[in-house]
């Protein structure tokens, strides 16, 4: 359920950049200009990078939780893993060449590489090095502060070519100058948002202890009291404005992030998770990667020139788009988990992960089998001997 809340909280924050795309330079505004004004700013308090950053605690916790299953049945880890992280960055390219250029599908393989290995390490020094990412970044976000240069930005002009091929041709030649912003400068994040879902599981906070209740509220508490009074300096005029505006979506947006997190598992345990919406949610994690691919190009079907160009929109129409494609995806991953175990991306995914060990996987079950045999024959006869 949390990871079908940050696939749906993602697409709320990047929604505008999708609607932005339509050839209609006027937007349509339903309540008036002035009152949609707040609605967009309570939409990128709420939306802006937070959900994202929700998504990679959660890619740490998925890869915490199969570390622990492939030692569990006695496979060696992260030789599989990191072969599942290179087909997440082929994965990745062609959905940035094909649907959008900001997938972020290519950054979380690349520092799944270097991640993946340390989960063998005690958890002390999984919290070094989580440690030591954070402390990359904050550096990393400072200099960006002090000396206006953001770094690893594109020396690149924004372009939009007349035909879709056109716009795939821009974004492959020109890969280096589009991505190097997520693959560099966000990779010190994603690698401390990875390392820190690792050790929330870790600490238990799946559980459904005293502990885990106790983990959770505090997370609750510290992200959204200390995160989100840095997220509305942003948006009230205040001094010293200038530089939270710089530190909203890569600093003060994770430490919301964590708060969401504690706040939402807070409410599952009091609530149940059960109804209607929450099936329907569970439903949308576990497709997640059909519905991240899929809402993309929903919308950029919609918006675009060569789609259906319904925009542009206000921000309350907005908002609408993307409840209306949030449904959409519900009712997709409602109807195609009726008919099937997993999502369509999903099941092509365990195909080709498992494809390369399928005869060592055989051989394997092999083994086991052979061994429970031999148990059995020795237990029987030992039996017959009393």
């Amino acid at each position: 359920m949390l990871r079908g809340i940050a696939i749906i909280g993602t697409l709320l924050s990047n929604i505008g950049t999708f609607v932005a795309l339509s050839e209609d330079e006027v937007p349509v505004y339903i309540l008036g200009a002035r009152a949609e004004m707040y609605v967009d700013q309570l939409a990128f308090m709420v939306a802006n990078g937070k959900f994202l950053a929700l998504l990679s605690i959660l890619f740490g916790v998925g890869m915490a939780i199969q570390c622990e299953s492939a030692l569990r049945h006695g496979r060696r880890w992260p030789w599989r893993y990191e072969w599942r992280s290179l087909l997440l960055l082929v994965d990745g390219f062609i959905h940035f060449a094909l649907v959008v250029d900001f997938d972020v599908l290519m950054g979380y393989a690349l520092v799944a590489m270097v991640v993946a290995p340390l989960l063998l390490l005690r958890t002390r020094w999984l919290v070094a090095a989580a440690v030591l990412a954070g402390s990359v970044h904050m550096t990393m976000q400072f200099r960006e502060l002090l000396t206006g240069v953001t770094f690893g930005a594109s020396s690149q002009d924004d372009f939009v070519s007349a035909t879709y091929f056109g716009e795939v041709a821009h974004r492959v030649t020109n890969f280096w100058e589009i991505r190097q912003g997520l693959l560099v400068f966000s990779a010190p994040l994603t690698a401390f948002l990875f390392l820190s879902g690792a050790l929330l599981w870790r600490a238990g906070l799946f559980r459904g202890d005293a502990r885990a209740h106790v983990l959770s509220r505090r997370l609750a508490v510290g992200g959204l009291v200390v995160g989100m009074p840095l997220t509305v300096w942003v948006i009230l005029p205040l001094p010293g404005q200038e530089y939270f505006v710089s530190l909203f979506r890569y600093t003060s947006a994770p430490i919301v992030a964590f708060g969401y997190l504690g706040l939402i598992l807070v409410l599952l345990r009091r609530r149940g998770g059960s109804g209607f919406f929450g099936r329907r949610l569970a439903e949308v994690g576990r497709t997640a990667l059909s519905c991240y691919m899929l809402q993309n190009v929903v919308a950029i079907m919609a918006f675009t020139e060569g789609g259906l160009d319904v925009g542009a929109f206000g921000p309350v129409g907005t908002v609408l788009a993307w409840a209306v494609i949030s449904a959409l995806l519900m009712l997709f991953a409602w109807w195609w988990l009726r008919h099937f175990r997993q999502g369509p991306f999903e099941g092509v995914w365990r195909w080709a992960v498992d494809a390369p060990f399928r005869r060592v996987d055989q051989k394997r079950r092999e083994e086991r089998d052979g061994d429970a045999k031999r148990a059995g024959a020795e237990n029987g006869a030992v039996v017959g001997a009393s």
